[in-house]
This record gives structure tokens, sequence and C-alpha cells, in this order.
């Protein structure tokens, strides 16, 4: 799941904060499915190579198992997609 495009449904408070709902991700058999996210553990802004991005994790409920999951939303172009970036992993702990 490293940087892959990703459909998300989100909603933008009063202050203009982004806050992730849904995610659709593909699963195992290759079908697409819509998780609700659960809970969104950490949002902070960064850039990768100059470009400005929103990264969060979140967790979803995949089965019987609450999984974590990192998503990068591109300010400027409006895309999210997924990142499995260890980095990421451990600055988000």
């Amino acid at each position: 799941m490293l940087h892959k495009p990703v459909d998300v449904i989100a909603t933008f408070n009063v202050q203009g904060r982004i806050r992730p709902n849904y995610i659709r991700l593909e699963d195992e058999e290759g079908f697409l499915r819509t998780y609700r996210i659960e809970e969104v553990l950490s949002c902070r802004e960064e850039k990768y190579a100059g470009v400005p991005v929103l990264l969060y994790c979140c967790s979803i409920q995949r089965g019987d198992c609450l999984q974590l999951i990192y998503i990068k939303y591109h300010i400027k172009t409006h895309q999210w997609v997924t990142t499995g970036d260890e980095k990421a992993e451990a600055k988000a702990n």
C-alpha cells in the first residue's frame, strides 16, 4: 500500500481542519471496500520534497481487527494517498 491513490470522504470544520471519515481500500481478493475511519490518532503538516501534505494516522475496523493506516493529503492537488512509511509510524507513536 505504498503511495497508492485512494478515495477518501472527509469533512471540514469551521476552522478549515480536515477529518477523513471513510476510505476505500482494495481487500485481499482485489475488491474495493469502504471502511469507516474509527479514529484519527494524529495529524500533522509536513513537506515531502517541498510539497506540503497533511499526514494522518488513523484506525479502521477490518474484519475482527483494528488496523492502523497512514494516509497523506496533498494540499495543493487535493489528492489522498496511502503510505507505509516507517518514519511516519515512528513519529505517530
